[in-house]
Parts: C-alpha cells; structure tokens; sequence
C-alpha cells in the first residue's frame, strides 16, 4: 500500500502538469510551428518569421543557412520531441530549401519582436 501511495501522488501531479505542457501559455512567446506562414531573409544569419496574425519572430543561426536564399524559398520544420511548440533555439528544427538546394539551420536565438519592433522593420524585410 505505501508504494502505491507515492505513484497516484505522481500520476496527479503529471495530469496536473499536462494542459501546462499542451499549449503555450497565452502571455509566453512561445508558438506552433504550424502558425508560422510567412518569412523574410534579413541576411546570412537571420530571417523574420510572421507568426499567428500579428506576431513576428527574429530567428538567427550560427552557421549561415539563409545566405544565398531568397525569403520565396520554402523553410522546413520538423517537430521535435513530439510537440510542435517553439519556446527556444533547440525547439526549432529547421532547414531551408530553394534552387541550390537544403541548407540545415543551427537555430540560435528566437526573439519575439514587440511592436515598436516590427513597426521599425524596413517594408521590403516585413515578413
């Protein structure tokens, strides 16, 4: 009877955490792959990402997936660890096809943008 005990306290605490773990809390910056719709390439290391209806995200890289790519040029996700939540770099597993083929991307920041922020991005960088 005691070792059951200490497993329905775990199992509660699991299912407590779960609806937490589901969805990206509404204040976070986290957000679904899936409403990521439109990029711009900003240069080598970085592109805008329109997220959701009014959201824009930085995403940088360290090894220069974005050079020589045009903002046409489709990106790739892949869900990692079966969530399609992005909160951080790791999160986010991405390549970036085109005419010269699949560039992989070392994710390394993931910014949202305020909105003074997105405001003071150039017209031809709006995602």
């Amino acid at each position: 009877m005691n070792r059951i005990l200490p497993l329905i306290a775990g199992a509660a605490c699991l299912a407590a955490a779960a609806p937490a773990l589901a969805a990206p809390a509404s204040n976070s910056s986290c957000f679904r792959m899936r409403d990521m719709h439109n990029h711009s390439v900003v240069d080598r290391n970085t592109i805008y990402a329109a997220v959701g209806m009014h959201d824009v995200y930085r995403i940088t890289s360290s090894n220069a997936c974005f050079a020589a790519k045009w903002s046409s040029d489709p990106l790739i996700t892949r869900v990692v660890a079966g969530s399609d939540i992005v909160c951080k770099p790791i999160d986010l597993d991405l390549k970036v096809g085109g005419s010269g083929g699949v560039s992989p991307c070392i994710v390394t920041g993931i910014q949202k943008l305020t909105p003074a922020e997105v405001a003071a991005i150039p017209k031809k960088l709006r995602p």
